[in-house]
């Protein structure tokens, strides 16, 4: 049983590989993808519109959700606001080098203003 539970690792490893491949030859974002620029979003615009309470709303119904999935809240709050307070200084997530347009052969409906 032990070489089949092997094996069966083997192949969903070298499965992950080939979809993580693919999406990154797609240029299709992952649901993490999604919910890291979501969350940019959602923080820096209601910071910059002053809705500050909407952002207190945001982290607290994410420390809740967390929360219930197993993670420490004190802990989670101190994520958030250590995030919220980096997006407040102007901090950016990390964009993804092989996403960026070089101008030679790249193809898609990116603007080239963003």
């Amino acid at each position: 049983m032990a070489e089949t539970m092997t094996a069966r690792r083997k192949k969903q490893r070298e499965r992950q590989r080939q979809y993580r491949e693919r999406l990154k030859e797609q240029k299709r974002p992952s649901r993490d993808d999604v919910a890291r620029a979501l969350l940019h979003f959602a923080i820096t615009e209601n910071l910059k519109n002053g809705r500050i309470e909407e952002v207190n709303l945001l982290l607290d119904r994410l420390v809740d959700d967390l929360t219930q999935q197993g993670f420490d809240a004190r802990a989670t709050h101190e994520v958030l606001d250590a995030l919220v307070e980096k997006y407040r200084r102007g901090w950016d997530f990390q964009r993804k080098r092989h996403l960026e347009i070089t101008g030679q052969g790249d193809q898609g409906d990116q603007d080239s203003d963003r």
